[in-house]
């Protein structure tokens, strides 16, 4: 008798255990007993039939990849094509699921335990595993073709601003600058583009705040880990079920203001909860930070501000723009090179109403003298900041 292929034994498998067509939680438990009825009526290889057993239960055919320390994000264009990152460069793989059902079924094992939803009427999720791994699936009609997914690792350990200075990510008179900045409560603004790097080096700020003050953190889905003894999280919640009250950033921004927070970390401002946040930016947080998506420092201005006139429809665009600049100090661009390194190449501070640049890695790789308005505010706050201006960066 010839030896049955993979996807022969995936569907003896099924047959012998209906449930796992479905492929519901809790259905590991009958497995040995229907792998050894297979072994033995039909003399079939236990490590193949353990590796069918694997392949639907947990991560499946993607189960090697989450083991592999070294991949930083998993993307599953569908069920012939899985790719990853390694060191910043995507790379194909030879992982194929056996359908487009497949690959549902494994996103919602994956997706188990998570407290999110994902089915026809909420065909999108983001989520974060037990592990801090960040899940984006889509299903059609959204998705075209298939069901996508996307997983982005964290760093097994926490990197912090002396590590990215080492990396070559944060230039050393420019980390300086940053934790002045920190410890002098400016509040300050992270930009970038995906997979820039502005979680990770928003956590290493975040870990330069001093131990005595309380941070809380505000995100759609919780992502930041940092290193501090007072750091207390919220993330929002979807309307799981109907009737439930879905909370939103803005709602979940309200409420911190009764969390007697010292400083307020908003993981990502994308729309009008970007008014709340300069609003509590104005009201007594100094020291607090975010990130948004941009082309550069100069755009994220652009963008916040467009984001406080939808939210603050009648208000005056004047009136939005001083509201802005007086509420952010600093804003710090991060860019991924062709390599996949990631670095800092510019940092524009607040000069009363205007940016002035600090920092630009394309044109004048040194750091210039901070505006007056940045340094009194490090000044109030103990900290004496002097700019070396002579020291060139190597930014090569």
């Amino acid at each position: 008798m010839a030896t049955p292929s993979t996807d022969q034994l995936r569907e003896r498998l099924v047959r012998e255990l209906p449930a796992l067509a479905a492929l519901r939680r809790g259905v590991e438990l009958p497995i040995p007993a229907a792998l050894d009825r297979l072994l033995t009526s039909h003399g079939i290889d236990a490590e193949a039939l353990a590796a069918v057993a694997a392949d639907l239960t947990g991560a499946g055919p993607l189960a090697p990849l989450l083991a592999d320390g070294r991949i930083t994000e998993i993307m599953v264009n569908g069920p012939s094509e899985v790719r990853i990152e390694v060191d910043g460069r995507l790379r194909d793989t030879d992982v194929r699921f056996t359908g487009p059902d497949h690959v549902r079924a494994v996103i919602e094992r994956i997706l188990s335990g998570t407290g999110r939803r994902l089915d026809e009427s909420a065909p999108t999720v983001d989520a974060v595993l037990a592990d801090g791994t960040r899940l984006n699936a889509v299903l059609p009609p959204v998705a075209v073709g298939g069901p996508l997914l996307t997983l982005r690792r964290p760093r097994r350990v926490a990197l912090h601003l002396a590590d990215l200075v080492r990396s070559g990510s944060v230039p050393r008179v420019v980390a300086a600058f940053l934790h002045a900045a920190v410890v002098g409560r400016c509040n300050l603004v992270v930009s970038g583009g995906t997979g820039a790097g502005k979680t990770t080096l928003l956590a290493a700020l975040c870990a330069l705040v001093p131990a005595g003050q309380r941070i809380v953190t505000v995100e759609d889905v919780a992502e930041l880990r940092i290193e501090h003894p007072h750091v207390v999280a919220q993330q929002c919640r979807d309307a799981l079920v109907p009737g439930s009250t879905p909370i939103d950033v803005r709602a979940l921004l309200r409420n911190t203001l009764r969390m007697r927070p010292d400083r307020i970390m908003v993981g990502e401002v994308r729309g009008a909860e970007a008014a709340d946040m300069v609003a509590a930016l104005n009201t007594g947080h100094p020291g607090s930070m975010s990130t948004v998506h941009a082309n550069s420092a100069e755009d994220a201005l652009v963008r916040l501000e467009a984001m406080l006139s939808l939210a603050w429809p009648t208000t005056a665009t004047a009136t939005v723009r001083s509201w802005l600049a007086g509420a952010i100090d600093v804003f710090v661009h991060c860019e991924r090179d062709m390599a996949g390194q990631r670095r800092v190449t510019q940092v524009v501070a607040m000069d009363d109403y205007n940016p002035a640049t600090v920092y630009d890695a394309t044109e004048d790789p040194r750091l210039l003298r901070p505006p007056r308005r940045c340094l009194e505010r490090m000044a109030r706050h103990g900290v004496d900041f002097v700019a070396d201006t002579t020291v060139r960066v190597d930014v090569a």
